[in-house]
């Protein structure tokens, strides 16, 4: 995905551990996220089949319960991705600092 912020400046999603592009998972759904991360570590089978389908329900919870965020390196806005398919759905936010944190996504453990 390819977009423009309202700057001009480009924001693409195009490979993977991007620093201005995070997963937010809302608070509603956060607990029962980490309950089927606990169940897929405590309660799956020994077997390598069991494991895999613990791990694939998790993956794909997680893939159901976030949305995609960005954040333009230039201005600052920030934008919500509330599509589910191909097609984005773009919300815009600006800052209420005249001088905003631009790296609000980036990671908390740099690039490890």
């Amino acid at each position: 995905m390819k977009f423009l912020c309202e700057c001009g400046h480009a924001i693409y999603d195009q490979t993977d551990y991007l620093s201005y592009k995070a997963y937010l998972i809302s608070d509603q759904d956060w607990f029962n996220f980490l309950d089927e991360i606990d169940d897929a570590i405590e309660k799956t089978g020994s077997t390598t089949e069991e494991k895999e389908k613990a791990l694939m329900r998790v993956r794909s919870l997680a893939i159901n319960l976030t949305k995609l965020v960005y954040q333009c390196d230039e201005c600052g806005n920030i934008f919500f991705n509330n599509s589910y398919n191909s097609s984005p759905q773009l919300e815009m936010f600006r800052s209420c600092s005249d001088n905003p944190n631009k790296i609000l996504l980036k990671s908390a453990e740099a690039d490890k």
